[in-house]
């Protein structure tokens, strides 16, 4: 459900903004400090409204300003790029062409978790190439919203976004979804993965459910998505 405060791009056309408001089936998008009303149906949620910018490796923001340059940039004769140097084979692990995946909560400081805000983190612990999405929405709600969608590469952590106790009621129920495959060589194909669960959020206030892992070193607060193929529920 869009609402005011979302970032959001046009589905059927270049460019984005803020929804300053909502009327009806009618959304007003700041574009460049332009109210410009859009059908909500014709909109894409990038960045819910209240989540924090994520640090490190996420892609989830949607940057307006690189989206109109790139845009200008289409319009000039374009030089052909050398070819891109090929990547290194990806290392695989002995247990990795069954696929582990787990959603983490780092705190900002485990001491104060009452004012810490929580990055939330995917463990891809496979051989596997996924292109997931992970979608959330309050209990209330019976609509979702995208957290992040992308990619995630073979034995990787990504950064997801961001979230503070005020806006962490909003992903109370989530849904993972992904499908998986291997680059440049043959694999077992996998089933498709949908994975629904829910939060419990008094965990985010005691200390003693934040604790260190086998992929992080700092206390984390972890949730188990898949085991060994199988989606835990």
């Amino acid at each position: 459900m869009i609402q005011p405060g979302d970032t959001v791009r046009y589905l059927n056309s270049v460019g984005g903004g803020i929804v300053r408001r909502v009327e009806g089936k009618i959304a007003y998008v700041d574009d460049n400090g332009f109210e410009t009303p859009y059908p909500v149906k014709e909109l894409v949620v990038v960045l819910p409204a209240g989540h924090e910018k994520p640090q490190g490796g996420a892609r989830l923001m949607f940057d307006q300003k690189a989206f109109d340059a790139g845009k200008s940039e289409a319009r000039k004769p374009k030089e052909i790029p050398a070819p891109a140097p090929k990547a290194a084979p990806v290392e695989e692990t002995p247990h990795g062409d069954r696929i582990t995946l787990a959603l983490a909560f780092e705190p900002s400081d485990p001491k104060r978790l009452s004012e810490a805000t929580f990055n939330a983190v995917l463990v891809n612990d496979s051989n596997y190439t996924l292109q997931f999405m992970l979608a959330g929405r309050s209990p209330e709600s019976a609509e979702w919203n995208i957290i992040y969608q992308g990619d995630v590469q073979p034995n990787e952590l990504i950064d997801l976004a961001q979230f503070s106790h005020s806006t962490l009621g909003r992903i109370e129920r989530i849904v993972f979804q992904a499908i998986a495959f291997k680059q440049d060589k043959e694999f077992e194909i996998k089933d498709p993965i949908t994975v629904s669960r829910k939060l419990d959020l008094t965990k985010f206030h005691k200390l003693h459910c934040f604790r260190p892992d086998r992929y992080f070193d700092t206390p984390v607060l972890s949730y188990p998505l898949v085991n060994s193929d199988r989606p835990v529920k």
